[in-house]
């Protein structure tokens, strides 16, 4: 007999997120993948996959900002030489409680979208790709 497993409901208002331990302000939201390169095994002379070979894995994602953050703009328009990585964490609480603690490695920006309508604020995306996701 299975056990019924209740949700556990994170909310966003108390959860933080935090660039090399700096809590980004205006942050709207985070969203990211896990995405592992998979190849099917087949055998000669049957259509049926017998198998699957794993390859490499890593973590794409993106922020939204209210308006920008200085911080990561300034990290997109450094020089080669002085691109570095950062470390992206996040806290998810429920009701001020901790419940779980995302650790993104070894982060990299990819890029920045903007956008503005008439009616609002200006948005900026930053899309990120991270080396690993550790959860605690």
């Amino acid at each position: 007999m299975k056990v019924p497993v209740t949700p556990v409901l994170m909310s966003a208002n108390v959860s933080n997120v935090k660039i090399d331990g700096e809590v980004v302000a205006g942050l709207q939201a985070i969203e990211w993948k896990i995405v592992r390169n998979r190849q099917n095994v087949h055998n000669i002379g049957i259509d049926e996959r017998i198998g699957v070979d794993y390859g490499p894995m890593f973590v794409t994602g993106s922020l939204r900002v209210r308006s920008s953050y200085p911080k990561l703009d300034t990290m997109l328009i450094s020089g080669v030489a002085d691109v570095k990585s950062f470390q992206l964490v996040v806290e998810l609480k429920k009701l001020g409680t901790a419940v779980k603690t995302l650790t993104f490695d070894d982060c990299y920006l990819e890029g920045k979208s903007f956008s503005m309508d008439a009616n609002g604020v200006g948005m900026s995306d930053y899309a990120f790709t991270a080396t690993r996701l550790r959860e605690q």
